[in-house]
Formats: structure tokens, C-alpha cells, sequence
């Protein structure tokens, strides 16, 4: 909980917060996560294309959160040193060096929620993601 709670007052943006959210928890296949931040991406303003495309690391016509779905999706995928390239990508999308850490942060919050919910088969409480 003090790990979420740290996440609300880090460098990154609700919507910032979310995207990571999706894509992690579209990759480790956590119903119940893609669910619960499909809605919160709906509640922040986020659209439905947008949302189903950053769920995949695809388009959605914002480069900054494009790049940010890009740069998570590779640290949750891959293994060894990050690529100064792929640094370097989501740095010029405009994400800072504090929000690179940030997001760290963000994928080790939701890391930890999709493997407690996948273990325990957490049921889902509000309607599933399309």
C-alpha cells in the first residue's frame, strides 16, 4: 500500500500512471488488473481506442504515452541492460529522467498486484475489458 501511495506522489501523471498499468497488466494477462485500468483510463479521459491500443504498445496518437507503453513494455519483456537507445527514445518523448525512475516504480506496483490477483484468481467485480 505505501508502495501505491508513493506512486501518487511521484513525477508521474495519472495518465502516465495508467498507461504503464495497462500495458503490464495486458502482458502478465492479469484479468482482473486490465479490467480495473481499462475503467481508470476511461475515468481520466483516456478513449477506447486509445486505451486498446496502449494496452498492445501500439499507436494511439499520442506520441509521449506511445513512447511510455513502448519503453514499459520493453522492461517487462526483455532481460539485461535497458539499450541507451531505447532510453533514449522515451527520453525524447519527453519523459524525464526522475519519471524513467518513477516508472520503475509504477511496474513493480502493478508487477506485484497482477501476481497477487493471478495466484488468488481474484474475482472480478465490475464489468470485464473489452
Amino acid at each position: 500500500m505505501n508502495l501505491e501511495a508513493s506512486l501518487k506522489k511521484s513525477s508521474l501523471s495519472a495518465t502516465d500512471i495508467e498507461v504503464v498499468k495497462l500495458v503490464v497488466s495486458q502482458t502478465t494477462g492479469c484479468d482482473y488488473c486490465v479490467a480495473a485500468h481499462t475503467l481508470m483510463g476511461k475515468r481520466i479521459g483516456l478513449g477506447r481506442e486509445d486505451i486498446l491500443a496502449l494496452r498492445q504498445a501500439q499507436p494511439s496518437g499520442d506520441a509521449r504515452n506511445d513512447a511510455l507503453a513502448r519503453f514499459t513494455l520493453h522492461l517487462i519483456t526483455t532481460s539485461g541492460t535497458v539499450p541507451a537507445d531505447v532510453v533514449a527514445a522515451v527520453k525524447e518523448a519527453g519523459v524525464t529522467d526522475t519519471q524513467i525512475v518513477d516508472v520503475t516504480m509504477a511496474v513493480a506496483s502493478i508487477a506485484f498486484t497482477n501476481l497477487f490477483n493471478r495466484i488468488n484468481d481474484t474475482t472480478l467485480d465490475f464489468p470485464a475489458a473489452d
